[in-house]
This record gives C-alpha cells, sequence and structure tokens, in this order.
C-alpha cells in the first residue's frame, strides 16, 4: 500500500494521543500506520521535522472563516480558536511552541490575526507586538493546563508564612484562587484585548 503524508501525520496525532510528546517516534508512527520506518521517513526526516508538520496542522486547523466583523473581537476570535486547537491534542501546547514551519497553513492564522490588529487602529509595530504577545500567553497558558500537577496550595501557604514574600502574602488569596483556565483566559486576553482598543 502507498502511504501519504496525510497517512503519515494522521498516525503521528494517534500516537501522540496514545504515548504523549516525549514518547513520540518516527518508528512509532510507523508501527501505528502498520508501515516500515522508511515509508514515515520518505515523508519526515527527522523528529523535529514531524513536530513542525504536526504544529503546522494544529494551527492550520484554526478556523478564520465567519470571524466577527469587528477587529477586536475578530481578534479575540482567532485567539480563541488557537487556544481551542492546541487543547484538541495531547501536549497541543507543548508541540506547537518554538515552532516554525512557514507555510501557509500557519501564516494565514498569523495574517487574519495581524489583519485585525492593524484594523483595531494598532500600528504596525505594536501589532506585531501584540501578536506575538497574544501567541505567548496562549501557548504558555495552554501548556500549563496540559500538565497535570498537585494541588500547590498547602505548599504556597507555608511558604508566604515564612514572611520572606510580602507581596504574595498580599495578594495570596486571589493568586491561588481556584480560576478556571477558561477564565484565566478570557482575563489574559481581555487584558491584551480590551474592548474598544
Amino acid at each position: 500500500m502507498r502511504w501519504t503524508l496525510d497517512d503519515v501525520i494522521e498516525a503521528a496525532f494517534t500516537e501522540l494521543e496514545a504515548e504523549g510528546l516525549d514518547k513520540l517516534t518516527l518508528r512509532g508512527v510507523a508501527r501505528t500506520l502498520g508501515s516500515h520506518l522508511n515509508s514515515v521517513s520518505s515523508y519526515v526526516k527527522t523528529k523535529q521535522t514531524l513536530i513542525e508538520t504536526m504544529a503546522d496542522h494544529i494551527v492550520g486547523s484554526v478556523d478564520v472563516t465567519n470571524l466577527p466583523d469587528e477587529p477586536v473581537e475578530r481578534a479575540r476570535a482567532v485567539a480563541t480558536g488557537y487556544r481551542d486547537a492546541l487543547l484538541a491534542h495531547r501536549d497541543g501546547g507543548r508541540l506547537v511552541a518554538g515552532t516554525f514551519t512557514g507555510t501557509g497553513k500557519t501564516l494565514r492564522v498569523a495574517d487574519t490575526m495581524a489583519g485585525a490588529l492593524l484594523d483595531a487602529g494598532y500600528d504596525k509595530a505594536e501589532a506585531a507586538r501584540l501578536c506575538w504577545a497574544i501567541v505567548y500567553f496562549t501557548l504558555g497558558l495552554t501548556q500549563e493546563q496540559q500538565t497535570p500537577s498537585a494541588d500547590p496550595r498547602g505548599s504556597f501557604d507555608e511558604l508566604v508564612a515564612t514572611g520572606s514574600y510580602p507581596s504574595l502574602a498580599r495578594i495570596g488569596e486571589h493568586l491561588m484562587v481556584a480560576d478556571s483556565f477558561d477564565d484565566r483566559f478570557q482575563y489574559g486576553l481581555s487584558r491584551l484585548l480590551p474592548p474598544g482598543a
């Protein structure tokens, strides 16, 4: 049977969901595909190339059609779609972080965000910086959400009680509230993209 790049990527996402990013390998993708390593390597030579191709598919899945006409709301919708695309895959935030493929899929999403910011009245430099800030904020928050950890409240309270961190002691009741990640995302986005900006 002749495999296609789409077959390889589909198998790679199946492998990612089963094993996680750290255990993702070309050999594992070939095994999931029911093929030989050479079949996978003919499309993606290295794990890094595989990750970049997968990242492009994740970002490229963001729907940039039927967006709001109002520019700030359009930018907000793209950012929300970006986060949703990352969360749709195990380790999606970590997989996409630090990759740049420069293909039409990824650049289409970036172009839509940049266009919304320019239409909102930001100058070129500010639109570029804000675009990066939204991407970094979304990637960071998504990685935090996708990384399970023990409840830090107990150790935080103990450390703050030592008196060594007076500012954190003052805001501790607000800092360690059990806000959902959705709430944190919406709050952060509202600070980056205030209504009527």
